[in-house]
């Protein structure tokens, strides 16, 4: 499967917005795409709350900035 674009993973989660820079962003669409290719579409949108909840739990935290730099996260 290609990459999904952003408006396609908002469709997805059912958002018009969602938070996160460009970089996380970015792997979010990433980590939609390889759930939609191992769970299907209907899956995402039946999970959606809780992905968007673990989405904001990971930008809040500062999580994908922290792996990339190799600290710990706290």
């Amino acid at each position: 499967m290609n990459e999904l674009s952003l408006e396609k993973v908002f469709d997805l989660l059912g958002k018009g917005e969602i938070s996160g820079s460009d970089k996380e962003l970015k792997k979010l669409c990433i980590r939609i795409r390889e759930l939609v290719e191992s769970n299907g579409e209907d899956w995402v949108v039946q999970n959606r709350q809780k992905l968007l909840f673990e989405w904001e739990y990971i930008v809040r935290e500062g999580i994908i900035g922290n792996l990339e730099k190799g600290e710990p996260n706290e």
